[in-house]
């Protein structure tokens, strides 16, 4: 969904006014840190398949044992928007630590019901569908517009093992219903159509699996330094209740250098597999897919998706204000930063499909405004362009347009 005419302004100098101190989240925080804090701001913005969209975004930071600073600094992330069309969206993200970091509680939920897009299966994008219009006008897209219902709960729980290491389970439970076209009336365009018309959408999956994860970053929301990697695996079967049977595996790491005081190089890599008995086993949803406001940037998410995934990220941050910056907040300008960046996916039916001339380019680059100066959590404003012909339908190129809390990786 393309978002025309967001009304930024009023959210970043809600952002900039009233900031008090943050507690940073590193082992070698201040001893004197806010026991709990919460930053919202006004979520703004229109687009055709949405009319006018209302909402607010935050987040929520909790000291869950205050002045011992082995803790690292909890926080919740939110959502709420409703739309002129009659459409709402909630999510609430959360990653929770216990007394010396021994148990975290991480995971996400949401409720949408909201416009999306199915370009079908594969790494090509070229299913046509031709929309009509109330005077009988006709235009012709790559995807199928449609409205749905979707409940979706993933919380992940996990052990510390060591300095950085943690191990655990997670669950993933999504139900879509009520899927319905958008256009009252529409045609497929070509034989690639069954891409669409043969890709399940509506059912509950429903799967349960391990997760391991090595975290040495100085910050969660907005690293300078540290890795991540996290490996996790899911099974989806009829034994939880799950309609479709499908197993997955995801690899994702990231390694963030500083390169010149605050500065920092952060790169990514996602490999993520999901294994079929069925050749339409997996739905629309549980795809690996491809693009997003944190994957990929530049197209939107499910432009490329498949049962398997290959996918590289860079980006380079440059921040203008200092770690030990004491100047007024009313300096504006030493608040803000910038960010260029780039990635590249592929997705393919078979682990054997991949081919170094098919990936999916995207580049783009932003604007970072510190909206906290302890936790480093900013505001990112960012354009990105995919790079690849005929993601937008023929002889069109992808963009994208983002505003969010914390950055993308």
């Amino acid at each position: 969904m393309k978002y025309l005419c967001p009304l930024l302004c009023c959210s970043v100098l809600l952002g900039l006014s009233g900031q008090a101190q943050q507690p940073a989240d590193t082992a070698n925080a201040p001893a004197s840190r806010d026991f709990r804090r919460i930053d919202i701001l006004p979520a703004i913005s229109y687009a055709p398949e949405t009319k006018l969209t209302l909402g607010v975004i935050g987040v929520y930071y909790m000291d869950l044992y205050r002045g011992d600073t082995s803790t690292r600094f909890s926080n919740v992330q939110f959502l709420a928007v409703y739309t002129l069309a009659n459409q709402v969206s909630t999510r609430l993200n959360w990653d929770i630590f216990t007394d010396g970091n021994r148990w975290r509680f991480r995971g996400e939920t949401f409720f949408d019901i909201y416009p999306d897009r199915n370009y079908g299966r594969g790494n090509g994008a070229s299913s046509l569908v031709v929309e009509f219009d109330e005077d009988g006008g006709a235009d012709t897209l790559n995807y199928l517009n449609f409205n749905s219902n979707r409940l979706n709960f993933a919380p992940a729980f996990m052990r510390k093992l060591g300095r950085h290491w943690y191990v655990g389970l997670h669950y993933n439970l999504e139900y879509l219903f009520n899927a319905r076209p958008i256009p009252d009336r529409w045609a497929f365009a070509n034989a690639d159509s069954t891409r669409i018309s043969n890709l399940p959408d509506e059912g509950l999956r429903s799967g349960l699996g391990a997760i391991a994860l090595f975290d040495s970053r100085d910050y969660v929301l907005n690293p300078i330094r540290g890795s991540l990697v996290e490996f996790s695996s899911l099974h989806f079967g009829t034994w939880l209740g799950s309609d479709f049977t499908f197993h997955s595996l995801r690899l994702d790491a990231r390694q963030y250098i500083n390169t010149w005081k605050n500065q920092t190089l952060a790169l990514r890599g996602v490999v993520n597999f999901r294994f079929t008995p069925d050749a339409n086993g997996i739905p629309l949803r549980a795809l690996s897919r491809v693009g997003g406001r944190n994957f990929i940037r530049g197209y939107f998410l499910g432009t490329y998706q498949d049962n398997h995934l290959l996918a590289a990220e860079a980006e380079y941050r440059l921040p203008f204000w200092r770690e030990s910056d004491t100047d007024p907040f009313w300096k504006i300008w030493k608040r803000l930063g910038l960010a260029v960046f780039g990635g590249v996916a592929q997705v393919a039916p078979r682990p054997g499909d991949f081919r170094m001339d098919q990936f999916r380019t995207a580049v783009g680059a932003g604007l970072r405004v510190l909206f906290n100066r302890k936790s480093r959590v900013t505001i990112r404003i960012d354009y990105a362009l995919g790079l690849s012909a005929g993601s937008n339908g023929p002889g069109r190129r992808q963009s994208g347009f983002y505003f969010y809390l914390a950055e993308a990786f």
